[in-house]
């Protein structure tokens, strides 16, 4: 392999044009990474429709902050023509079998494929129980050329930051659609949190309603090869030098690293007592350590 000239043969681009080369000049750069919190809380109500819908694992799972440095790390170390990082040891990839195990998500059925481009306001009354005079879309801003800043609403986003208002509790006592709506609700959010999301990470397409009208029995739908393919394709855009950002499932990916490569992994410390004082007894409860899953 040559790294002191221009080109690598482990790369499919020019050294020169590939992230890493940026790094050499500047190994204090890092991706700035779009990953939110999801904002709707889980209800155990809601379990029977997220099993079948396939995101009851990821909406049990704890509040995790991404680590930007990481990921900057692993974007380097990511080949485009290969779909791999490569790795002092060799080549490693996250896999659908990765997908499964750290996020539960379906691996099998038919592909997220149906209507991308429709008025969406019926679809979201009907499955969100939100009336179209109270539906927020996102906003989108536009720089014309006159400079003039020009604000509109989207035609198919909702507006993460409204959505998370209204279904930020269950109400008393609720009917099986309110249950059912604040499920499709929290999977939206989930969705433009923490899966599928875009740079903005303000806004959720509603076009994803159309896959979460059947919550009664397992989803036909695989979400898992979706999630995948959006991680593979924001890893080689951002591959690129003079990419500055990273969106998608970012947090699977961290969850990939610290279950295969040791390097960065986060460690449990427990405090010993100080001199004279004596260790507290021990309960018989469930310790949750770090999410650290072992293949």
């Amino acid at each position: 392999m040559n790294t002191n000239g221009h080109f690598s043969d482990l790369l499919w681009m020019p050294h020169s044009q590939h992230k890493i080369s940026k790094s050499w000049e500047n190994p204090n750069v890092s991706l700035n990474v779009r990953c939110h919190h999801v904002g709707i809380p889980f209800d155990p109500l809601c379990r029977p429709a997220l099993e079948n819908l396939g995101f009851y694992q990821i909406a049990m799972m704890r509040k995790i902050n991404v680590d930007k440095y990481l990921i900057s790390a692993l974007v380097e170390r990511w080949r485009p023509k290969t779909n791999s990082f490569h790795l002092p040891v060799g080549e490693m990839t996250i896999t659908l079998q990765d997908v499964s195990c750290l996020w539960g998500l379906p691996i099998h059925g038919k592909p997220l494929v149906g209507i991308a481009d429709a008025p969406w306001s019926e679809l979201v009354e009907r499955l969100l129980g939100i009336p179209m005079d109270e539906q927020h879309m996102k906003q989108k801003k536009r720089r014309k050329s006159d400079d003039n800043i020009v604000v509109r609403d989207s035609q198919y986003s909702l507006n993460l930051g409204k959505l998370r208002e209204r279904f930020h509790v269950l109400p008393d006592n609720p009917m099986d659609r309110d249950i059912n709506w604040h499920a499709r609700a929290l999977v939206l959010g989930i969705l433009g949190s923490i899966v599928l999301t875009d740079t903005s990470g303000d806004g959720v397409p509603a076009m994803y309603l159309q896959f979460m009208q059947i919550l009664g029995q397992p989803t036909e739908y695989n979400w898992g090869v979706a999630t995948l393919a959006l991680l593979y394709r924001q890893l080689s855009m951002c591959a690129e030098k003079e990419r500055l950002e990273i969106s998608g499932p970012l947090l699977l990916l961290q969850l990939w690293s610290w279950s295969r490569l040791p390097l960065g992994r986060p460690k449990v410390i427990f405090e010993k007592p100080k001199e004279g004082e004596e260790p507290e007894e021990e309960e018989d409860e469930e310790v949750h350590l770090d999410y650290n899953p072992v293949f």
